[in-house]
């Protein structure tokens, strides 16, 4: 009987790791997968492709075709059935995509994929402190300016500033420029004056433009 135990233990060892092996076998499994681009503008063509394998390819013991199902998933519910899906986003927002594996026994795989699509290239909005432009020529403006591309995210990413260039102009009688991202500026006039903004975006090459408009009077006396 311990003879037999004995014989029996190796055997059940052996069955373990068949079964472990089937267990992972039996799950497909995607050797490429990619979504491109994952960030462009409006209207933007998307590029899914996937190669699946794995799990029960064929659900032919004789070794017939491959049935292993691909299924795309973007907006809207709209969907792909092969390899190499494609779809166009007409919208600015960021949208999720996903592609399901399945195998003729029902085993499945998912990868997710997110795209960004934006209204341009490079959105700039430029402001202050003053956002309603009246001002003092006792006070102190304190300009800001937000970047958007799909490589630029400033002033989240403070880095991203070297990427692009500056020029304020602040239309005073010094004809007054500066060419940092957000520069501080005390007008010494009253009257009325258009501050221009440019950026130039060399990766692009793009020049993207905003006049921002100041009522500027002398302060009440004390």
């Amino acid at each position: 009987m311990k003879r037999a135990c004995m014989l029996l233990f190796p055997a059940l060892m052996i069955l373990a790791v068949v079964v472990g092996c089937n267990d992972d076998e039996s799950k497909p499994i995607f050797t490429r997968v990619r979504v491109t681009p994952q960030c462009g503008v409006v209207p933007m063509d998307v590029e899914g492709y996937a190669i699946l394998s794995g799990g029960n390819e064929t659900g032919d013991p004789m070794g017939a075709n491959n049935n292993l199902e691909i299924k795309w998933t973007f907006e809207e519910g709209e969907t792909g059935n092969t390899s190499i899906a494609y779809h166009t986003f007409y919208k600015k927002g960021i949208y999720p995509i996903r592609v399901v594996g399945t195998d003729p026994d029902g085993n499945t795989t998912s990868a997710f994929f997110e795209v960004t699509v934006l209204p341009d290239s490079l959105v700039m909005t430029a402001g202050s402190d003053f956002p309603d432009g009246n001002v003092t020529t006792a006070d102190t403006v304190r300009f800001n300016i937000d970047l958007n591309s799909c490589d630029i995210d400033y002033p989240a990413v403070l880095g991203d500033s070297v990427k692009v260039q500056f020029l304020w102009e602040m239309g005073d009688l010094d004809d007054t420029v500066y060419t940092v991202p957000a520069p501080e500026f005390r007008f010494r006039t009253a009257g009325v004056y258009d501050v221009e903004v440019s950026v130039f975006y060399p990766a692009w090459a793009v020049h993207r433009k905003q006049t921002l408009t100041f009522n500027v009077t002398d302060p009440p006396p004390p």
